[in-house]
């Protein structure tokens, strides 16, 4: 069953962790909506790479999403955090019970949103200041929120996503396609 995933693309998202959840759902079978945070629908990323949104976050209709996933990236972080929107869509999806996840300096949103209250992990650095407990992982699940540490684990990241999303078989087989197990 194809799950909808939102992924909101905001100016300064670190590219390598966008594009990783982005596909890697993608590839898993989820329905995966990108949507800018105003009308510009092409958004430029921290290191000068943009990318088309699919929609503008005011077209979303969040009781139709099973999933929020946000890329990091400091500037794209800020964008995302000073978005009322965002962090509406974050406490809905979360009260819900649906899945809430976040990478690199993002998780700072979450705690924005006021989700933020186990374990979690981000960009070293980024944890100072939250109202939750900071593991040193690659990926950090602690309830319905999923947590990453950064750039290079954009792929760990995701496939995380697609487990909590799809299940271990769904996981396993894209673990292998990727080549995760070289």
């Amino acid at each position: 069953m194809s799950k909808k995933v939102l992924v909101p693309l905001a100016r300064g998202f670190e590219e390598l962790e966008f594009v990783s959840i982005v596909d890697i759902l993608r590839r898993a079978g989820a329905d995966v909506v990108v949507a800018s945070l105003d009308e510009n629908l092409l958004v430029k990323g921290a290191h000068g790479i943009s990318m088309q949104a699919d929609i503008c976050i005011d077209s979303v209709n969040i009781s139709d999403f099973d999933a929020i996933s946000l890329a990091g990236g400091y500037e794209g972080m800020m964008n995302l955090k000073n978005n009322a929107k965002i962090l509406e869509f974050i406490q809905i999806l979360f009260k819900e019970k649906k899945l809430v996840s976040a990478i690199c300096a993002s998780p700072i949103v979450l705690n924005e949103a006021g989700v933020l209250s186990k374990k979690f992990t981000c960009y070293p650095g980024c944890e100072q200041g939250l109202n939750a407990e900071y593991e040193k992982s690659a990926v950090v699940l602690s309830d319905n929120i999923i947590t990453g540490a950064g750039p290079a684990l954009g792929v760990k990241f995701a496939l995380a996503l697609v487990r909590y999303l799809y299940g271990d078989e769904v996981y396993q087989r894209l673990y292998k396609e990727l080549l995760m197990d070289l």
